[in-house]
């Protein structure tokens, strides 16, 4: 009887060897996406332009009061605080102080090249005024016909406002600094005498003050206030701050003596564009190479105070 042979093994299974080989490729070319991305990461932040890590705090203060300033972008870098009032500072951190009222642009500029500005605002100090203190107006006693005259109340904590100037027969002007211009004074007498009566929520009667207005001396010459010299003054001032010339000084001014310090004044730019008085003066700093052509203005007819501006500019 012939030998018998042993039954035959059956062949191993080939797909666990393929597995394993798909298994072997996919953590190569895992392995070799999570390489590229170290090495990108690493390159990116080689490359990467580094950005400033500053703050002011706080942007709105009372005069006085201190402002903290920091910066942590680079420990050897080299800093300039620029303050917008003439001082300065190259440490990292610390405290400043501002004494006057105002908005006030503060810049910071690391090696020369990296800059970050931060807009403050100060506030005057609130007066406490003596609760037997009297009202007075402070304004002056003598002007020309059709001037624009500055008449404020003073003291005695008042909050509501009423003057008459004795011209129209009314009452004039609700707010705590008025300006008025008297009309012209008729032509047989040098000069015309008004009674000024202002009332407040805290006086009894009316608080007086005796103004004379006087002839002027030239009717056909223009008047100081008159728009025409007031939108080249606007213009020369808004140049300078193009130029690069101290924005706080020159911002200031405009805003003080035109926009009775109100920064949301409409600008109008090349009759296309519109911002506020603000960012418009803020943009003007940084774009460089803008030519004033001109400017003209409308006032309220009550207070005086600039409304609107249109402004007409090139790039040079």
């Amino acid at each position: 009887m012939p030998p018998r042979l042993p039954a035959q093994l059956p062949l191993p299974n080939p797909l666990p060897v393929t597995n394993n080989l798909m298994n072997s490729k996919m953590t190569l070319s895992v392995r070799a996406l999570f390489f590229t991305l170290i090495v990108l990461s690493g390159l990116y932040q080689y490359t990467a332009e580094p950005t400033i890590r500053a703050k002011v705090d706080p942007i709105q203060q009372v005069e006085g009061q201190p402002i903290h300033y920091a910066d942590s972008t680079d420990e050897e870098g080299r800093r300039h605080w620029e303050f917008g009032n003439g001082q300065e500072s190259r440490v990292s951190k610390g405290d400043f102080y501002y004494y006057k009222a105002g908005t006030y642009l503060i810049r910071l500029t690391i090696d020369n090249k990296l800059t970050k500005t931060f807009s403050v605002v100060i506030t005057p100090k609130k007066i406490v005024q003596a609760q037997d203190s009297l009202v007075k107006i402070k304004g002056p006693s003598s002007g020309y016909e059709r001037e624009k005259m500055v008449f404020t109340a003073e003291g005695g904590g008042a909050r509501q406002f009423s003057w008459r100037f004795g011209a129209s027969g009314q009452i004039d002007s609700r707010d705590q600094t008025a300006i008025y211009s008297y009309p012209m004074v008729e032509s047989y007498t040098p000069f015309q005498t008004y009674r000024i009566e202002l009332m407040t929520d805290v006086t009894k009667y009316p608080v007086v003050k005796e103004v004379r207005v006087f002839k002027g001396f030239n009717k056909f010459a223009p008047t100081i206030d008159s728009l025409d010299i007031t939108g080249n003054d606007v213009k020369r001032r808004l140049q300078l701050i193009a130029d690069g010339q101290s924005f706080n000084v020159h911002y200031n001014y405009l805003l003080k003596r035109y926009l009775c310090e109100k920064n949301n004044t409409i600008v109008r730019i090349n009759e296309a564009k519109i911002n506020d008085f603000y960012s418009y003066c803020m943009g003007l700093q940084f774009d460089r190479g803008v030519r004033i052509d001109g400017v003209t203005v409308t006032a309220d007819s009550l207070t005086s105070c600039l409304v609107r501006l249109n402004v007409t500019q090139h790039n040079q």
